[in-house]
């Protein structure tokens, strides 16, 4: 690891990770070797990737409503707050997500009445309007049926089923000036990621980035042979799901992790483009190797 990310090491006591971000942010989460499928999930360099890109571009934030939904830790909303965001909302259906936000909140020093915490399916929230900034971290691996994951994992079959609803409720969740940026984990067809179509379909009119955050692509096959040895007496199941993917998208798939940022709306009409994670506003340091531990993660666990 870097030194620009040796804040990612944190201070562990028992279970509880505390990290101390260098723009002075402190945030607490807990270990992924927690035996608990309503753990709060650490953070590593995917979640680094954003928090780096919103302190490179205060502006997002600054004088902004916020919403994080599938909240965790808030890591997100926090670092919003600290850099001028006017209110943040936090949902998380995880009930133990609210304890983690109320020491949060009072460790940095935020007012309480600029950020407010829920618990909550995303599915039935009703914001009062929509927001001028979305930040998310979904649960998005491709799951089989077969397996249950864990709360914070497990995205359906392909991954999407809840990067979907934040898309096909983007009136309500965004305004037209507004910006959402979501870290996912997508099966790739063509070097287009799956998730492209409903993008496509519900961010009319918004330019819509796939910045990867790998520096290679994990071959479908490799996945699949992976979630075979974690879980031996799921074979057949596995191997179903393998074959109904193939027949919905061939069988030329990979997988990367990557962040989708959806844009203002324009005039123009909407674009999805995919590029690499080493430029812009992300940097080298941030993509993932295949020797680190989150490379290849199968049901919400580190290899």
């Amino acid at each position: 690891m870097s030194a620009d990310l040796d804040w990612l090491r944190g201070e562990v006591t028992g279970d509880v990770i505390t990290y101390a971000h260098p723009h002075g942010l402190t945030v607490r989460a807990e270990r992924s070797e927690k035996n608990d499928r309503l753990r709060i999930l650490p953070l590593t360099r995917l979640q680094a990737a954003l928090l780096h890109r919103l302190t490179v571009v205060p502006a997002l934030a600054t004088g902004k409503s916020v919403f994080e939904p599938f909240a965790g830790s808030g890591a997100f909303g926090f670092m919003a707050l600290s850099l001028g965001a006017r209110h943040v909302d936090l949902l998380d259906i995880n009930p133990r997500a609210a304890e983690f936000h109320r020491a949060t909140r009072a460790a940095n020093g935020f007012a309480p009445d600029r950020v407010t915490s829920r618990t909550g399916d995303v599915r039935g929230y009703r914001p009062a309007e929509p927001y001028d900034l979305v930040l998310a971290n979904p649960p998005f691996l491709p799951t089989p049926e077969c397996i249950a994951g864990t709360l914070n994992s497990n995205g359906g079959p392909e991954g999407n089923t809840l990067v979907d609803v934040l898309l096909e409720r983007l009136p309500e969740l965004l305004r037209p000036e507004g910006h959402m940026f979501v870290i996912l984990y997508q099966l790739i067809r063509e070097g287009m990621p799956l998730v492209a179509q409903a993008a496509r379909r519900h961010a009319t009119g918004r330019p819509v980035e796939f910045t990867l955050l790998q520096e290679t692509p994990v071959p479908f096959e490799v996945y699949i042979d992976a979630y075979e040895r974690r879980h031996p007496a799921q074979r057949a199941g596995i191997r179903q799901w393998q074959r109904d993917l193939a027949r919905r998208h061939g069988s030329e798939l990979s997988l990367s992790h990557l962040v989708m940022h959806v844009g203002p709306r324009t005039d123009a009409p909407g674009s999805c483009v995919v590029r690499p994670g080493a430029t812009g506003e992300y940097g080298s340091e941030y993509l993932l190797a295949e020797d680190d531990p989150d490379y290849l993660p199968v049901d919400g666990r580190r290899r």
